[in-house]
């Protein structure tokens, strides 16, 4: 049985209906034209100061990197349950068990499709909307990175587009969101999101550019790819499409029209900067204006560098700031807002490297979703995350100890280790004595002073001991949550620099101080360029 990673009983407190606000988070101002929305659902949703709530807010789970064990979805569901998010959507990538020819590409690690029925089933248990995201156009690298695929690439030299309009890539294409939907059908499936983004190489193979003549431009051909396949997917399994907004955010509406594109799917506009009056501006908002119904995107991880692994609050909560003013600016815009999706990247993709893991963000997540909520800047006091978190959580970066969430120990860990590698960081650039007599040449050719050893020694092993413990903490701690891959590749990625130095400083310098007596000059000798 998985051990619980925090201390609440969730038998014991009650789940909250989808949507349930706290009675702190009444909408106090409506418009006099508000109306129910599908969902029996007041719209719009306005705080006291008109400022606009969105009434799904759905958690983004990308698991084509840090995949929890299927046991610890139930915590991370419990737990967006009590901060007030509506639904989550998940990105399986090679995580998800396809058969056939895909099975080919899937993860040695992939759930069964037991597991993946019993994710489905504890989301709706948690009454969480299930969304499930199938990338159908970019982002296909965990396929066309393989041998078997490379056929398919829409450039040969990288494994990032499709080429779709090639009969056998159309053909994978469906696949995909025929094995992911007929699992998702049989528990709701009001939505499906056929990603779209990203698409960098586009009319390169020889498919596209047959179709781009028939198509008559660039823009045209992924107008026509993406349409058909939101087409497909809304007349197969009678659902909603939602597809990310940055590949058609600039077409103009006669091409929208023509291709149909108002009708077979939602557009979701996503930026995760600070600033979105720079990055997305009011003309962005109206390029889309011929869609009825509109989605946001911001991000609570993994959106402020590929290589950021510990905490960085700040950034997400002055995203979600900045998307408030977005809302409420361009809500009237459309027939219906329809909710935010907030982004919660695992890697920038699946060849890049991890970056932050999820338990390290969901105190960002809860002050995020909170300030979502609320509809304005709370100015550091977030009691709705104070009293779910069991502690004050800071918008800086760092670490605040003693709250209770599903993997806090991580998060401290690894916040703990940040601190020690920039402490490191700083001796290994400043520190007179380690620079001048525990160098390179020192630990390679045993050649220096013992009496300046000495000296190093003590705070050597003052900066290693906790790298040194924080590995093997975190290897017990990272183990609970995730599988051994993800355990292997975070200490890989982000500590054996330092825990190999230290070791190699600590060995070199207990060998110098056991030596009686050291080489003449010269000892160091080094192969020219040339002969390496």
């Amino acid at each position: 049985m998985f051990c619980r990673a925090y201390k609440v009983d969730q038998d014991q407190e009650q789940i909250p209906a989808v949507g349930a606000v706290a009675p702190n988070d009444v909408f106090g101002k409506q418009l006099q034209n508000a109306h129910l929305d599908s969902d029996d659902v007041i719209y719009p949703h306005l705080n006291t100061n008109g400022k606009f709530i969105p009434h799904r807010r759905i958690v983004h789970l990308d698991l084509k990197g840090g995949a929890f064990k299927p046991e610890f979805f139930t915590e991370m569901f419990f737990y967006f349950n009590r901060i007030k998010a509506t639904g989550v959507l998940i990105e399986w990538e090679d995580m998800f068990p396809y058969t056939g020819s895909l099975s080919e590409a899937v993860n040695g690690n992939a759930y069964s499709l037991e597991d993946v029925e019993n994710i489905l089933k504890e989301a709706k248990r948690h009454r969480l909307e299930v969304i499930p995201l199938v990338q159908t156009f970019g982002h296909l690298e965990w396929i066309l990175k393989l041998e078997k695929f490379a056929h398919l690439r829409e450039d040969s030299r990288f494994p990032q587009v499709i080429c779709f309009p090639e009969p056998e890539a159309w053909g994978l294409i469906t696949d995909m969101i025929d094995q992911v939907a007929a699992v998702h059908r049989k528990y709701g499936m009001t939505f499906f999101h056929m990603g779209a983004d990203e698409a960098f190489q586009v009319g390169i193979c020889n498919a596209s550019m047959v179709e781009m003549g028939r198509q008559g431009s660039r823009d045209r051909l992924m107008l026509w790819h993406i349409s058909r396949t939101a087409r497909y997917i809304k007349e197969k399994y009678s659902t909603t499409v939602l597809a990310w907004h940055d590949m058609f955010g600039h077409a103009m509406e006669f091409d929208l029209a023509a291709y149909h594109m108002t009708d077979v799917l939602e557009p979701v506009l996503w930026s995760y900067a600070e600033d979105l009056d720079l990055y997305l501006p009011k003309t962005t908002w109206l390029s889309l204006k011929p869609f009825r119904k509109v989605w946001g995107s911001s991000a609570w991880k993994g959106a402020d560098g590929p290589a950021r692994f510990n905490s960085n609050p700040v950034h997400y909560i002055r995203n979600h700031e900045a998307w408030v003013e977005q809302l409420s600016r361009n809500y009237h815009e459309f027939e219906m807002m329809q909710g935010l999706i907030l982004a919660g990247w695992s890697r920038y993709d699946h060849l890049a490297i991890l970056c932050e893991l999820a338990p390290i963000a969901l105190p960002t997540l809860a002050m995020s979703m909170e300030t979502i909520l609320e509809g304005r800047p709370l100015q550091g006091n977030y009691p709705l995350s104070r009293n779910i978190l069991q502690c004050t959580p800071s918008t800086a970066m760092g670490i605040t100890y003693g709250c209770q969430f599903p993997g806090y120990k991580v998060y401290e860990l690894v916040n703990e280790f940040w601190q020690r590698k920039k402490q490191l960081q700083q001796y290994r650039e400043d520190d007179f004595e380690l620079n001048g007599w525990l160098s390179r040449v020192a630990d390679v050719f045993m050649s220096s002073s013992q009496w300046y050893i000495e000296k190093i020694e003590p705070l050597l092993e003052y900066h290693a001991k906790p790298i040194l413990r924080l590995e093997k903490d975190l290897r017990i701690e990272l183990s609970r949550i995730y599988y051994q891959e993800t355990v292997d590749e975070f200490i890989f990625t982000y500590m054996t620099d330092d825990i190999e130095w230290v070791r190699r400083k600590l060995n070199a310098a207990q060998k110098i101080l056991k030596a009686e007596h050291f080489p003449k000059r010269p000892f160091v000798r080094l192969k020219s360029t040339d002969e390496l």
